[in-house]
């Protein structure tokens, strides 16, 4: 059998990467945060020396999306290396665009690969619907730890990481102000996906993100047909 190609969708705050890590540590899949990846990258210190780097940071860290060719690159070639790898993976909140999930008629697309690589039959795209105060809510009181990443919920009261104890800490894109730009981004340049992907006959499933994550892993469990 093809490994499982999964595709995680909602709003900020929604639950993608908690579910995304649900199936790391449950099931073995391989987990390509793009908005990690991107964090990461844009915050290292070779950022300050790339005047590209530095125009997608001011990008990423207003709230916008990243400029989609810029991402389309990123995203393609790392996808590639882990395919190479023949495990189940899982991308939360990616494709973000319509051209970082078609392409154009020079560039191909993520699902043109994704489809290449596993198959359509094969892959899964998982919608997370939450209203948006939910997301409001979620991301302005959620924090994540400052040497793993891991996040804390968005409701925990500690203040050191559950898994390597480091300090926690809020990330410059849970301010309120900047969610609802995100807010707006995803509504306007991400949704338009969800459609196209109907169109072109992929798989789509809509989860109630407004449960609990175990209640939300329970439900994908049974969508992917995992034991």
């Amino acid at each position: 059998m093809k490994p499982k190609a999964v595709i995680i969708y909602g709003q900020p705050g929604s639950g993608k990467g908690t579910q995304a890590e649900l199936l790391v540590r449950i099931h073995n899949f391989i987990n390509f945060d793009t908005g990690r990846y991107l964090e990461k990258e844009l915050h290292s210190p070779e950022a300050n020396k790339s005047q590209l780097l530095i125009k997608e940071k001011k990008l990423f860290e207003s709230g916008k999306l990243n400029t989609p060719s810029f991402v389309l690159n990123i995203v393609k070639r790392e996808t590639k290396k882990l395919a190479a790898l023949k495990e189940n993976i899982v991308w939360s909140g990616s494709p973000r665009t319509l051209y970082e999930a078609f392409g154009d008629k020079k560039n191909k697309g993520l699902m043109q690969l994704l489809t290449q690589i596993f198959g359509k039959e094969n892959i899964y795209i998982i919608f997370l619907k939450v209203k948006p105060q939910t997301s409001i809510q979620r991301n302005s009181t959620r924090k994540v730890c400052s040497v793993c990443g891991l996040q804390a919920l968005a409701k925990s009261k500690n203040l050191t990481c559950s898994l390597c104890d480091g300090k926690l800490t809020k990330r410059v894109l849970d301010k309120p102000e900047v969610i609802k730009i995100r807010i707006q981004e995803f509504e306007k340049r991400t949704l338009p996906i969800i459609k196209k992907l109907k169109e072109s006959k992929f798989k789509i499933y809509q989860v109630n993100g407004e449960l609990k994550p175990f209640q939300i892993y329970n439900q994908i469990k049974k969508i992917l047909k995992l034991e």
